[in-house]
């Protein structure tokens, strides 16, 4: 058995909450063990920790502006095109940085997924399409 998939699987049974943490550790540790898969803890913590990041950061909204809002014209802004499509159940967590060489307009990443509704994309593609003539 492959350390990813012990980490997965504690991964979904911590998930599901049907069992405590500590008596969660204790019961997977002894089964690791029991398997005779005692050198693969270290591997399993390792895998178990990427899993968790990347959890962490598909339930991450991060909306960077050039100047510093609110956690209300963050949720206006959420709900508007493009941004509307992005937002979903599974996001738990809005992060709002600020960018000041932004101009204006927003930036929205989620996971994999960035919506680049600033106004400095705009003008740099503007300034693209001229230039290419």
């Amino acid at each position: 058995m492959r350390a990813s998939t012990y980490a997965q699987a504690f991964h979904e049974l911590a998930a599901t909450e049907k069992i405590e943490g500590e008596k969660l550790v204790k019961q997977f540790v002894a089964t690791v063990l029991g398997n005779g898969h005692a050198h693969l803890l270290p591997k399993i913590v390792r895998v178990l920790d990427r899993i968790e990041k990347r959890t962490e950061d598909q339930a991450t909204i991060e909306v960077t502006s050039a100047t510093a809002l609110s956690p209300e014209k963050v949720a206006q802004l959420l709900k508007r095109e493009p941004f509307k499509h992005a937002l979903s159940a599974a996001h738990k967590k809005v992060v709002r940085k600020v960018d000041a060489t932004l101009i204006g307009g927003a930036v929205v990443r989620t996971g994999a997924q960035k919506i680049d509704a600033s106004y400095k994309s705009s003008l740099i593609t503007l300034y693209q399409s001229l230039i290419s003539q």
